[in-house]
């Protein structure tokens, strides 16, 4: 099995959560999926900015 670069981990996590964050009805469950995806894009937005050239 490949190994996936980081960006790609957190990228399919964002896609996973927004899955389940569009489907649920719950709203503390939106609440805490609209967190864990805020941080995502944190994540990926910091990923990104490393591999920047300067």
């Amino acid at each position: 099995m490949k190994k996936m670069k980081p960006f790609d981990l957190a990228h399919e996590q964002y896609q996973l959560l927004m899955a389940k964050f569009k489907t649920t009805k719950d709203l503390r469950e939106k609440n805490i999926l609209f967190r864990r995806l805020t941080n995502l894009l944190a994540v990926m937005e910091f990923l990104i900015s490393i591999h920047k050239p300067h």
